[in-house]
């Protein structure tokens, strides 16, 4: 089944029928005032070739840090004769208290050629977590994981979903990227402990359901589409072509539940380090879990009402 292709909808609409109904959608029109002329491999060269960016594999395993002129002279443009990569560059703006190669100075100098698509929330939201009536437009402020993804042709994102049960938005500026998604009750076939299956050479040892079920969707992400992962979706995504995509998470208000429950169930997800750092204006930072929990139940105990 092919993702549904939207356009001209609005917030409260795309509230209801895709965040809060956890349904994967593309929006056409989101990115149609864009400069994309400023997201392509010929920019980013002339403008931030010498920067230092992160590469990695399709696991999400640090590779190392190259100059990023160095990355897309050795990946883009490869032919399969040469043989495709499997490098990915993952350019994130800060999500931890550690120096390292962060994106945010990069994201700044961009701040002017793109906008908050128009219909997400950019207020109410649990995380990044907003505060009365206080906006966090994503081209000022940083989001869990919000990041610069450039890829050569194959370069691939292996199956996982995204932690503590936030939602992803992906932003296809430049190239195509192909998407295979599966439903979050498919967790027991698509999982092993904490390992997902590799939907393209499964272990029916390790995944002995795996052949028993298939995708709900496969899709191909063109320039100037955003599809959204909701929480708990998993998704495979590999690139078509040489890709330039600018990624982020967030969970709106009505969502907390999901978040409480997962820091709950999960004690010892190293990915609440990440939490804990967006709420680090909030809450003390040797905060426990518990307190984590009871501060988003005491700020949004109303929905509990509602």
């Amino acid at each position: 089944m092919k993702i549904e292709r939207i356009h001209a909808i609005t917030k409260q609409e795309y509230i209801e029928e895709y965040i809060m109904s956890n349904k994967p959608v593309i929006v056409t029109d989101g990115m149609k005032d864009w400069d994309l002329s400023k997201f392509t491999p010929d920019y980013f060269k002339k403008e931030f070739g010498e920067e230092q960016v992160q590469v990695y594999d399709e696991l999400f395993d640090l590779q190392g840090v190259v100059p990023f002129r160095e990355y897309i002279d050795k990946n883009f443009g490869r032919t399969e004769e040469e043989g495709l990569t499997k490098e990915y560059m993952r350019w994130y703006t800060k999500l931890k208290e550690v120096d390292f190669y962060w994106s945010d100075k990069v994201f700044k100098s961009l701040e002017g050629f793109w906008s908050h698509p128009y219909f997400l929330p950019n207020e109410s939201l649990v995380v990044p977590y907003s505060k009365s009536g206080q906006q966090r437009d994503i081209t000022k402020y940083r989001y869990p994981y919000k990041g610069l993804f450039v890829s050569g042709k194959g370069s691939r994102t292996r199956l996982h979903k995204d932690p503590f049960n936030s939602n992803a938005i992906l932003c296809q500026f430049y190239g195509e990227k192909k998407i295979f998604l599966y439903n979050p009750e498919k967790e027991s076939q698509v999982m092993n402990g904490k390992e997902f299956v590799d939907i393209q050479q499964p272990d029916h040892q390790k995944f002995p359901d795996f052949s028993k079920i298939t995708y709900d969707y496969e899709d191909v992400l063109k320039p100037g589409e955003i599809v959204l992962f909701p929480s708990g979706w998993f998704h495979d995504v590999t690139s078509q072509s040489d890709s330039i995509s600018i990624t982020w998470n967030f969970l709106y208000d009505q969502e907390y539940i999901g978040l409480c429950n997962h820091i709950e169930k999960n004690p010892e997800d190293d990915q609440l380090e990440i939490l804990r750092f967006f709420l680090k204006d909030e809450i003390r930072p040797d905060a426990s879990n518990e307190d984590i929990v009871a501060f988003f139940k005491n700020k949004f105990e109303e929905i509990i009402s509602f």
